[in-house]
Order: C-alpha cells, then structure tokens, then sequence
C-alpha cells in the first residue's frame, strides 16, 4: 500500500506527464503549420497516431486534474482546426493556380 498516496501524488504524477505530452502535441501542430504556411505539403499520419494514442490514454486513465487538462486540449483542439483550415487554402491554391500555393 506504499505506492497509493492519499494526497494525490501519483495523479499529480499522471497530470505532469499528459502535461508533457499535450506540449509535444503542440510542437508538432507548430512545425506542421509552420511547414504548411511555407507552402509545403504534409503527411499527418504520424500526428495523427499520436494525438489517437493520447486520447485513447487519457481516455483510459482519466486525470486528477480535469480543469488544466481540458483546457490545455482545447487549446490542442483550435490549433488542430486552424492547421485543417490551412492545409483546406494550400490545397485550394495549389488546384486553381499551380504556383500559388508553391512559395519559391
């Protein structure tokens, strides 16, 4: 019984490493919009396995700290959405003008 600790510990544990995952999600929303806003095209397959994993962990291993959690991935959510937005105007520009959405 060491290892449950009434003040929460071991959630604080869990809510710091969803923490650390959530800021790697966003780096990689970041360099993926900063490719897509430089006119590249891009694979989300890697992304999208790993925000799959984050949410089938969370999902399993609910945190203690629901408040900073929900708000760091909505904050996730929106960055997400912008990202659709912007591959939605690069592939738009890229099929009615060849050279638009290429940035050389």
């Amino acid at each position: 019984m060491m290892n449950e600790t009434p003040d929460g510990s071991e959630k604080d544990k869990d809510t710091s490493r969803l923490e650390e995952e959530i800021a790697i999600l966003a780096t990689l929303i970041t360099q993926a919009r900063e490719l897509v806003a430089t006119g590249h095209i891009i694979d989300l397959a890697g992304l999208s396995e790993k925000v799959g994993n984050f949410c089938t962990d969370i999902a399993e291993n609910p945190p203690a700290d629901t408040e900073s959690i929900t708000a760091m991935i909505e904050t996730l959510v929106e960055d997400l959405k912008a990202l659709a937005e912007e591959m939605t105007e690069l592939h738009k520009g890229q099929t009615t003008n060849g050279e638009e959405g290429a940035n050389s």
